[in-house]
């Protein structure tokens, strides 16, 4: 299996397609580390035409790191470990839209995520992802020098707030587990990859622009917010990102350590369903 393995750069910055591997099958040691390697270098890891049963996606997890449960979303019933991702044609809001690192409240958020496409719809519900190693390393020197030093406080966001809570499941058919408590956690600005060593901002939106980042430890939030804007709207320039057209069947594997993505909600009338497993031991801080 690892000879038949093949790794395909998409673009300068991150992202890859892989070929010669069929996960509805047992994938040995040899190739497992060479897709290992291969993600920690591009990050994002496409895989095209699987059929894979609940099961078999957890192997793909498996493969890549420790799996854990999200306690914020539902698991298939005899496989927790895999969420649906359900937007039916009659609603109106998706799950991840809008520049994010996932679940950057908590003390370890997640290493990444695998994302199995099921169904998806005729036109639109692309995802975006960006690199924030090139994000980092685009900045100035002084302005790495002033990132270097900072330290985030990240919180929950609508998930602790009960009204946004309630509109968000009235949106959405998927089961969801509510948080009725806000949880806040505290982050450097500037993290370094555990798998890696390379530097990357680790940085999401103000909590009072849908995002999870709440203020600098030290600071106010009106201090903070214009430069946590600054940095976004850097950390989204276009030479930074890679765009998936989903098709039944992918897989895409994605280190939520080092990038921010994008789940784009313009598919509307259309339903769209993908399973995702989240990958333990993020970023230690």
């Amino acid at each position: 299996m690892a000879g038949r393995a093949e790794v395909t750069p998409l673009g300068g910055v991150l992202g890859a397609e892989v070929s010669g591997v069929d996960w509805a099958e047992d994938v040995d040691e040899p190739t497992v580390r060479l897709l290992s390697a291969a993600w920690h270098e591009h990050q994002v890891l496409i895989f095209r035409g699987q059929r894979l049963s609940p099961e078999r996606l957890v192997s793909v997890g498996r493969a890549f790191g420790d799996l854990e449960r999200v306690e914020t979303y539902a698991g298939l019933e005899g496989c927790p470990e895999v969420m649906p991702l359900v937007k039916e044609a009659t609603d109106t809001l998706n799950v991840g839209e809008g520049w994010h690192i996932d679940s950057t409240y908590r003390d370890r958020p997640p290493a990444g995520a695998v994302l199995y496409a099921v169904e998806v719809p005729p036109v639109g519900g692309d995802t975006l992802f960006a690199s924030m190693y090139a994000a980092y390393e685009a900045l100035s020197p002084g302005m790495r020098r002033l990132t270097d030093g900072l330290r985030v406080v990240h919180a929950n966001g609508y998930l602790g707030d009960a009204a946004a809570m309630e509109e968000r499941r009235a949106g959405l058919a998927m089961a969801v587990r509510t948080e009725t408590l806000v949880r806040t956690a505290e982050h450097p600005l500037v993290v370094r990859h555990p798998g890696t060593g390379r530097r990357s901002l680790f940085l999401n939106g103000m909590v009072a622009d849908g995002g999870m980042t709440s203020h600098f430890v030290d600071m106010t939030a009106e201090e903070t917010t214009p430069l946590i804007r600054s940095l976004c709207a850097h950390a989204a320039r276009d030479e930074f990102v890679l765009r998936i057209r989903w098709e039944p069947g992918m897989v895409v594997v994605y280190d939520n350590r080092c990038l921010q993505h994008n789940a784009r909600n313009d598919y509307h009338g259309h339903r769209r369903e993908m399973w995702r497993i989240s990958l333990a031991g993020g970023i230690p801080t």
